[in-house]
């Protein structure tokens, strides 16, 4: 596990560079921007999808097929996956609070119970996507999957419309925010069955 961990670590280096650029820029941003969602909701959704990105270059250059000569089995290949994307996702989480922090402060608005609620629902935000895509991309192959990525991608920015749609906005208590708990709370669930189902599927699959 160590070792698939410390491939994909390289493989980040040398391929995502530029999302964890994106990642700062807008993490950054967000600290001088009026309360635009975008800017803070943006960041999880690129987190959570770079193993999504990861997978999508070990089948471009056959490290699914070389993998299988090796002393790995395919529930450590899925979980050094959802491992890295997990790190990714509470990574930016840890930031975005930060900087929501930094900015609460300079405006003399600073309230924890906001931090909270804000930091929870950006993890929700960073686990959904990849929750609901990666079954299918271990099921079907990055490039069939690719087809659920748009169309999860879609369902992610309608769900944060919805959001604040319904006037979900910082300020509020959190008495006041229980359906957000509860999302939050579904999002780390549904990564974990999704995570299991993952390992079920890419058992099944034929690698060739």
């Amino acid at each position: 596990m160590k070792g698939l961990l410390l491939k994909d670590y390289y493989m980040i280096k040398k391929y995502c560079r530029i999302y964890i650029f994106l990642l700062i820029i807008f993490i950054a941003i967000s600290i001088f921007a009026d309360a635009n969602p975008f800017f803070i909701y943006y960041p999880p959704l690129i987190a959570g999808l770079i193993p999504v990105t990861l997978i999508s270059y070990d089948e471009k250059e056959k490290w699914d097929v070389y993998c299988n000569t090796l002393p790995y089995n395919k529930k450590q290949i899925v979980s050094a996956k959802y491992l890295i994307g997990f790190i990714f996702v509470l990574s930016v989480t840890i930031l975005s609070a930060i900087s929501q922090s930094i900015k609460m402060i300079n405006l003399g608005t600073f309230i924890i119970q906001d931090i909270i609620l804000l930091s929870a629902t950006i993890l929700a935000v960073g686990l959904i996507g990849p929750s609901l895509l990666l079954p299918f991309i271990f099921k079907l192959g990055a490039e069939k999957g690719r087809i659920a990525y748009y169309i999860i991608i879609g369902f992610l920015f309608t769900f944060i419309t919805i959001l604040y749609g319904n006037g979900f906005e910082l300020g509020n208590n959190l008495e006041s925010n229980t359906y957000l708990i509860i999302v939050i709370i579904t999002s780390i669930i549904l990564y974990f069955i999704s995570w299991h189902i993952s390992i079920k599927f890419y058992k099944d699959r034929e690698i060739a």
